[in-house]
């Protein structure tokens, strides 16, 4: 774990998550946390071994528990606080609640591990848009991934973008991303495509002056999850465990229940993005929730 500086005040801390530091007024701030107690153990380490300021914050981009789990333990050590916003606040305060709506009931012990349900901290709300409580730092809206995902940008004009955008190698490798609104997702791209900054630095991939080329990549993979669910459903009707169990068996992919959990959401938001465009509909047959091609459209 090291501290690379981007800016006059601002860090990052590589990573499976890359986490952000920010120092204003002798104080120092967390852009996430990491997984879980020793990521934040680490974390808490190498700020006092480099920089030796007292934590004010962790400021959280959403409440998925590869960015709060490290929340928890630095809370407890330091006495900071944690900063999110309202839905994504929500969430971090009751973490049980990401697997909760991913089984949409109350969840099975093998999905209650940290990788979807880190332990709880307390939050102090802060607005999704604009300057963050009496800090230099700004907000940005990123919606697409996951409820209500922010950006954080420092005074260095380093922009920090979540989980926005994804390593290529990721998306190669799992070939599915993490999504709740694909629209959405797009419209945020192209936001970020639109950004001038400094520095990019998004959770899952090195940080990059120019991002055009990974907006780019990370268009085509949204391209490609609904490209290929709108194929399973050339010949037949199916249901949407149907339609995930035949994207992954084409391209052998294997996952657990809780990749299994957030890899169906995704392709439910790629459902609901094809059917607003008309593509295809729902419907149920025999007590199943079924989709199928809209009547008129070929398979290509």
């Amino acid at each position: 774990m090291e501290f690379i500086q981007l800016g006059e005040r601002t860090w990052v801390i590589p990573g499976r998550v890359n986490v952000g530091y920010y120092e204003e007024g002798g104080k120092g701030y967390l852009i996430d946390s990491g997984l879980d107690d020793e990521h934040g153990h680490k974390l808490l380490k190498l700020i006092k071994e480099k920089r030796d300021v007292p934590l004010r914050a962790i400021i959280n981009t959403h409440s998925n528990a590869d960015h709060i789990g490290g929340n928890s333990f630095i809370q407890k050590r330091t006495g900071c606080e944690v900063w999110c916003n309202l839905l994504e606040g929500l969430l971090t305060e009751k973490p049980s609640l990401e697997p909760m709506m991913l089984w949409t009931a109350w969840p099975f012990k093998e999905i209650r591990g940290k990788f979807l349900e880190a332990k709880p901290s307390k939050v102090t709300f802060i607005e999704s848009e604009g300057p963050i409580k009496d800090t230099a730092l700004t907000a940005t809206p990123l919606p697409g991934h996951y409820f209500d995902m922010i950006g954080i940008t420092t005074p260095d004009n380093v922009f920090f973008v979540a989980d926005a955008l994804f390593d290529p190698l990721i998306l190669a490798k799992y070939r599915f991303s993490v999504m709740f609104d694909v629209a959405a997702a797009y419209t945020t791209l192209d936001k970020i495509a639109a950004t001038e900054a400094l520095c990019f630095v998004p959770s899952h991939a090195q940080p990059t002056s120019d991002i055009s080329e990974l907006v780019r990549q990370n268009k085509d993979g949204l391209a490609w999850i609904s490209d290929s669910v709108f194929d399973a459903l050339a010949d037949s009707a199916l249901s949407r465990e149907e339609i995930l169990a035949k994207i992954s068996m084409a391209n052998d992919l294997e996952m657990g229940a809780s990749y299994l959990l957030l890899n169906m959401a995704s392709v439910s938001a790629h459902l609901t993005y094809l059917s607003e465009q008309d593509k295809i509909e729902p419907f149920v047959h025999n007590c199943r929730l079924l989709w199928r091609r809209k009547s008129g459209l070929e398979p290509a």
